[in-house]
């Protein structure tokens, strides 16, 4: 087997796990893959990593601290030039970059330069944006600044949720790691994007961040539920002191002209099982709520238009 196709995975998440499975098909060598605990919305877990790990040959660590003595033995003594990652949390030490003549070709979701950081599809979508990059770029040791090597742009139209956005992203991975190893082997300094320190800085979302501000448009609430969706929590209210998850909506037209304070419940859709609910400048369309645990059409809980969602302080 050619030293120069042997590779080192580092990272969680179904991004990497199918481009490791891809890349070996294609005939590289994995030496190691190094992953940690799994988020909750990950549906690859640490032991999938390591059921691969055995499979295709491949060292296996469950470690947060990629800088050990062992680790640099491995990839000192197999020649690794370069190595893959995806949604591995904490910092890379430069001593480690440096260990790699290629790089670490990280996955990384948004339009970078900007868009760095955490929860960067969720925030693209509230910001309106009409696209998301899906791009392999260098490891730096600043944050999400290395250049970017291979980058596919998926549309975010009116109607995109956050779910839609994430598969058609774990179906572009493997290829785009494909490419982006193909390049930096040829030529260590491949760039297709000038990579930045400068650019949008993106924070992590809290669980509470989802709750509706039914003060808001009806574009600005939509698209908190479509940023909010699975894999995560869902976008959320209170009805009567209930906690009411909002799956799914969509912008209600009416030419109708009322009056009406915002989170109210305006009409019951029979034909649809919908409801009608009012924000800043219009209607929303809700079509499908959970109520502890349960799933179903709103108006299987909605019974009348004598109440309100209502917007919960925390403290």
């Amino acid at each position: 087997m050619r030293a120069d196709r042997n590779l080192l995975a580092i990272g969680r998440s179904r991004y990497l796990y199918d481009s490791i499975k891809h890349l070996a098909s294609q005939g590289y060598t994995f030496k190691a893959i190094v992953t940690e605990e799994a988020y909750e919305e990950y549906d690859v877990k640490h032991h999938d990593f390591q059921e691969l790990a055995s499979r295709i040959g491949a060292r296996f660590f469950m470690t947060k601290s990629l800088y050990s003595d062992e680790l640099v033995k491995l990839i000192k003594d197999n020649n690794v030039r370069v190595a893959i990652s995806a949604n591995w949390k904490y910092v890379v030490p430069k001593g480690f970059l440096d260990l790699f003549e290629c790089g670490i070709l990280n996955f990384h979701l948004g339009n970078l330069p900007d868009y760095k950081g955490n929860a960067t599809v969720n925030w693209s979508i509230i910001n309106g944006e009409k696209h998301i990059n899906g791009n392999i770029h260098k490891m730096d040791p600043e944050l999400d600044a290395g250049d970017v090597v291979s980058r596919e742009a998926i549309p975010i139209e009116p109607d995109t949720y956050i779910t839609d956005i994430i598969k058609r992203a774990e179906q572009a991975a493997p290829s785009l790691y494909e490419d982006a190893v193909r390049k930096v082997l040829e030529n260590p300094a491949a760039c297709e994007v000038k990579g930045s320190v400068r650019g949008l800085r993106c924070y992590p979302r809290l669980p509470e961040d989802s709750q509706i501000d039914w003060h808001q448009s009806v574009e600005e609430v939509y698209r908190l539920i479509r940023a909010s969706a699975h894999p995560y929590h869902g976008a959320f209210s209170f009805l009567n002191g209930e906690k009411i998850i909002i799956w799914k909506a969509k912008p209600y037209i009416t030419e109708d002209k009322f009056l009406v304070m915002p989170g109210h419940v305006v009409a019951l859709q029979k034909d649809t099982s919908s409801i009608l609910a009012a924000c800043k400048d219009g209607l929303l369309e809700v079509q499908e709520i959970e109520h502890e645990g349960i799933k179903m059409p709103p108006t299987e809980f909605i019974k009348s238009i004598r109440v309100r969602f209502k917007h919960v302080a925390y403290a």
